[in-house]
């Protein structure tokens, strides 16, 4: 890896609007990076400040820290294929998009951060044409595999511009999950801009910052995750290049997420859309007391879940799910070989790696029953009703610890999930 100075830096204006007095919320400390996954026996593991501050001009709660992107997402290992909810979603989430943005057999649809080509395929299915920009080349060479033709690029203005050109311009261009990502927000959303046909409809997806406050998602928070957008926030980039959001979807993705759509021209704006502006202004989450309570609660919630780990002294406890949002919670909390045996995970190019910070190895459901845990430890929360109807199928009987949203707690069968969460 290169000398740390020369791949990470801290910033001291807003990412959005420029702003210089940022206002400091919440420090996670130092730590690896999320999704960076170690072989056995790999040496020292870097680490690096993870630290969150507030914009009192545009709204935007964000990263301090910006890591190059060719070190976060050069080469990927989260695969939305691997997720049955996600694939399931796939098809939710693509009708929806039809319907709002009028497409129709043979329109062009770009994705930026196209992944394994998960969603694109939905599309194609219906008689559209396709391309998914996506900068990691092994996940990029998945979904080429899987009949999705992709620009294995990072997607900026220049790259935009080239698309267009082979392409033609699209009629609508998705971003699910990848704004929040950008270190170049600016040179992204021109990207957009000048790319999306004229009549077109742009779809952006984010783990919605009033969700990761109110919940209490800190676990959300990781070195790619560079901006927290609220609809207001994100609504105050677009604007900037004459891009105007006209309506919103709620997802179920992270755990609580909200699809944006915008166009060129100005749209009357969905009943929803004005109903989310007020919901953010009641809650004030577009306001600094909002995460500043928020990092409060984030300190406490580590307290009650060391508390409960402590509690359950003498079993053995299994992690399910070595996501990276379950790096940076894990990191936080100094959970480690003191409290977990190992971590489970269906991602075969997860398998056989440690966790980021080299302590903990990642294995098969098999490898992970082999444990005889009395405890499973959904680190994967916002998937615990897949995991938990996973684990009964596979004959796990015992209890499983639920982290978030809010406050941890133990749940001692599937059927409570319901009411619990």
């Amino acid at each position: 890896m290169a000398p740390m100075s020369k791949i990470f830096e801290t910033i001291t204006a807003c990412r959005i609007c420029g702003y210089k007095g940022l206002k400091d919320v919440l420090n996670l400390g130092e730590q690896p990076l999320a999704n960076a996954l170690v072989r056995p026996a790999a040496g020292r593991i870097e680490k690096f400040p993870l630290s969150t501050a507030f914009c009192p001009e545009c709204s935007l709660f964000q990263l301090r820290e910006t890591l190059r992107k060719e070190v976060l997402f050069d080469r990927y290992v989260w695969v939305t294929g691997t997720s049955k909810c996600a694939q399931e979603y796939a098809g939710i989430f693509s009708g929806r998009v039809i319907d709002r943005s009028g497409l129709r057999r043979g329109d062009m649809v770009f994705e930026i951060a196209s992944n394994d080509g998960t969603v694109l395929r939905q599309f194609a299915a219906r008689g559209m044409k396709v391309l998914g920009i996506e900068p990691a080349r092994n996940i990029a060479e998945m979904a080429v595999r899987n009949g999705v033709p992709t620009d294995c690029s990072y997607w900026d203005a220049s790259s935009a511009k080239t698309a267009v050109a082979r392409y033609g311009r699209p009629k609508t261009i998705i971003a699910r999950n990848v704004i929040p990502h950008v270190s170049d927000l600016h040179g992204v959303t021109e990207g957009i801009a000048s790319a999306l046909s004229d009549d077109g409809t742009g779809v952006i997806e984010f783990h919605s910052g009033a969700v990761i406050a109110r919940d209490l998602h800190y676990d959300s928070i990781y070195h790619e995750h560079l901006c927290y957008f609220t609809a207001h926030s994100l609504g105050n980039l677009l604007e900037r290049y004459g891009l105007y959001p006209f309506a919103v979807d709620e997802s179920p993705i992270s755990g609580g997420s909200i699809v944006l759509y915008f166009s060129k021209t100005k749209r009357p704006q969905q009943p929803e859309y004005g109903e989310l502006l007020c919901a953010e202004k009641r809650s004030g989450i577009n306001k600094f007391a909002a995460w500043e309570k928020f990092a409060g609660y984030a300190i406490d919630h580590r307290e009650k879940m060391l508390d409960l780990l402590k509690s359950l002294s003498g079993k053995v406890i299994v992690g399910f799910g070595a996501s990276a949002r379950s790096a940076t919670f894990i990191n936080f909390c100094g959970i480690g070989p003191n409290y977990l045996r190992a971590i489970i995970d269906n991602n075969p190019l997860k398998q056989g790696c440690m966790t980021p910070a080299g302590d903990l190895p990642i294995v098969s459901f098999e490898e992970g029953l082999a444990f005889r845990p009395d405890v499973i430890f959904i680190l994967a929360w916002n998937f615990a009703g897949e995991i938990m109807d996973e684990c009964a199928r596979r004959g796990f009987r015992g209890q499983y610890i639920v982290p978030f949203p809010k406050a941890p707690r133990v749940i001692s069968a599937p059927q409570l999930m319901a009411r619990e969460l």
